[in-house]
């Protein structure tokens, strides 16, 4: 049975990745009149990578959060929600790096024969 481990931790970096960049931009349009709000399913793109179902160009599928009330401005982006979005997608993403750091280590020492 193949060792999927680095493909399931590449995905999560390249999912958290975007993901990040998608929240940052939420929050750099706090104030942007019309701004909606984005966002990824995080679970769904990540098993798309991991089985493959993704495109080759990574493309995610990005949708609108109805978890937010429209501002007088038409601006869906409520900084707390987005916030604490921040703080779990980094959690995930540091998670994913000491775990691939684990991998690559237990790797080396197979390679050298437990010396």
């Amino acid at each position: 049975m193949p060792d999927n481990t680095i493909k399931t931790l590449e995905g999560m970096l390249d999912v958290a990745t975007f993901r990040q960049k998608l929240l940052a931009s939420n929050i750099a349009n706090a104030d942007t009149p019309g701004y909606k709000a984005k966002d990824i399913s995080f679970q769904k793109e990540l098993l798309k990578a991991i089985e493959g179902t993704g495109s080759k160009e990574k493309s995610y599928e990005i949708y609108e959060p109805l978890s937010t009330m429209t501002n007088r401005d038409g601006n869906t982006v409520n900084l707390d929600i987005e916030m604490a979005k921040v703080a779990e997608n980094t959690l995930t993403y540091t998670t994913a790096i000491q775990l691939m750091t684990m991998k690559v280590r237990m790797m080396k020492d197979v390679i050298k024969g437990g010396r």
